[in-house]
């Protein structure tokens, strides 16, 4: 029978899920905040080793997956950002996630895993790394491409076997850095090497150097790092050029891969955005849009520049704002400006990501290339309009946020049309696409992203990764705060789906 307790209880989570404000004030162990890709896979994880635990997930959308999220548009679901999946290779942390929470869903191996279009040639990443050495040969014949390759497949190697031996960056406590004293990364001094040293000091670049393999690497590594060649320390750099040969498709795109995650979560909130965070005796008080919950920790996995102003005690509110001025002082973060649009489906295309290159720079947009992400021609369950002979495609491309968020309406609009007119005339060209075969068309900005993701002034993708960043203030992340706790693209140990769920994993063994 069922008690008196447990009605209250299912009476309190039913209002809640509501669209009613609530006077009950709801206790847990854990407050997960955010429920993009980091914070569903810790919830997850920490409810499938703690099945005692009370743990609430609050998100302030309608839908869980935070920038890799998902949305329905005329019959059709399109992925939120131009998002790819890797990390299903032996060990890596997608494998290891869905091995472990037993997830349900198909993918399909991408190769090759990126096309780079440049105005002359087309450049494909094959997975095979003979295949991939013999392309570059053929497209970049005056170029000696064994040695750099070589030492970007050994660092990468090296990189993600480092993250998984030492799995308690950031430090935050004496625990942690414990964990660093007993760890492989002190006996391996080439680490800081690879820290300090950037990309482009391991390219040995001849007289001849075509401009076009360089521009190939700087925007491989602005999807990856936020930065290029000259800027990006080795260690980051290698492992997002390595990242193509790892590229997987799940069908149903990011749709079915945030929903999976989210049915292992058993409290989720969704349209709780946190307005306030107070410090008790026993723990914490977060106040929602909805209601008030208690809890003796929190994990927060909303960018560093929304901490600050969540509480009102000075001395958090500063280290956050310390935080945020020390690791974006040499960094200049960026937000994106987004196409979404169907095409004519061609069922031989095998290839689903391309990075491609512009002659002229886009407007308002500082760039010269953009990323177009297409659904994969045998997946049906993004045409919800039964609508099967179309696939989606959504187009990223990096901007500044303060080039958005100052205009009025018309101003607005007629940026955001020129913006998309300059990338949808070269896609047309470049891929043999006619004007009248785009339909369904939309735009995203970082005013989008504002709404839908709470980001502060629309940043995406973290915090770049840069050499001239104090290696040290990567490792060390001391917090003033007792049982709170952060995750996300904006925490080491990196970015992308792939970084975001590392990290969740290694909070998760921390504090199981």
């Amino acid at each position: 029978m069922t008690s008196y307790r447990q009605l209250l209880a299912m009476l309190r989570l039913l209002i809640l899920k509501s669209n009613y404000p609530l006077l009950f004030i709801m206790d847990f162990d854990y407050i997960v905040i955010g429920a993009g890709a980091s914070g569903l896979a810790f919830t997850a994880l920490m409810q499938k080793r703690n099945p005692d635990l009370r743990i609430a997930l609050l998100e302030a959308h309608n839908l869980v997956g935070g920038c890799s999220s998902y949305f329905e548009r005329d019959g059709f679901i399109f992925d939120a950002g131009a998002t790819t999946l890797s990390g299903f290779i032996s060990d890596r942390p997608l494998l290891q996630l869905c091995n472990e929470l037993d997830l349900n869903f198909q993918i399909k191996p991408i190769d090759p895993g990126i096309v780079s279009i440049f105005e002359s040639k087309i450049v494909n990443r094959f997975k095979d790394e003979k295949r991939w050495r013999s392309e570059l040969k053929q497209k970049f014949p005056h170029i000696d491409h064994q040695k750099f390759w070589d030492k970007i497949q050994d660092i990468n190697l090296f990189g993600w076997k480092l993250s998984q031996s030492f799995s308690a960056a950031p430090i935050r406590d004496a625990r942690d850095l414990k964990m660093l004293l007993n760890s492989q990364i002190l006996k391996g001094p080439k680490a800081l090497y690879y820290l300090v040293s950037s990309v482009k000091n391991f390219l040995e670049i001849q007289p001849d150097w075509d401009e076009d393999y360089l521009k190939m690497i700087d925007e491989m590594l602005f999807i990856t790092a936020q930065n290029k060649s000259d800027q990006t320390p080795m260690l980051m750099g290698a492992m997002g050029l390595a990242y193509p040969n790892d590229t997987f498709y799940a069908i149903g795109g990011m749709k079915t891969f945030c929903e999976e995650l989210s049915k292992k979560c058993h409290n989720l909130f969704l349209k709780n955005k946190v307005l306030s965070i107070h410090k008790v005796v026993d723990g914490f008080e977060v106040k929602t849009s909805k209601q008030i919950f208690k809890c003796k920790k929190i994990v927060s996995t909303l960018p560093i520049w929304n901490h600050a102003e969540l509480f009102s005690d000075e001395k958090i509110k500063r280290h956050f704002l310390d935080n945020v001025k020390e690791l974006t002082s040499s960094s200049e973060c960026w937000g994106a400006f987004m196409l979404y649009f169907t095409v004519p489906k061609n069922s031989t295309r095998q290839e689903l990501y391309f990075q491609i290159h512009s002659k002229e720079a886009i407007p308002t947009c500082d760039t010269h290339s953009y990323f177009a992400s297409f659904s994969h021609p045998d997946d049906n369950l993004r045409n919800i309009s039964g609508n099967n002979e179309r696939q989606t495609v959504t187009i990223s491309t990096h901007t500044k946020t303060s080039k958005w968020l100052n205009l009025n309406r018309e101003e607005y609009e007629n940026q955001k049309k020129e913006t998309a007119n300059f990338i949808l005339k070269d896609f047309c060209k470049k891929l043999g696409f006619e004007a009248h075969d785009i339909q369904h068309l939309t735009t995203g900005s970082p005013k989008t992203f504002i709404r839908y993701t709470q980001r502060h002034q629309g940043l995406v993708g973290g915090i770049p990764h840069s050499r001239l960043t104090n290696p040290i203030r990567l490792l060390f992340r001391p917090n003033p705060i007792k049982n709170f706790y952060c995750l996300g693209d904006t925490q080491f140990p990196g970015q992308g789906i792939a970084a975001v769920v590392l990290g969740a994993q290694n909070l998760a063994r921390k504090l199981s």
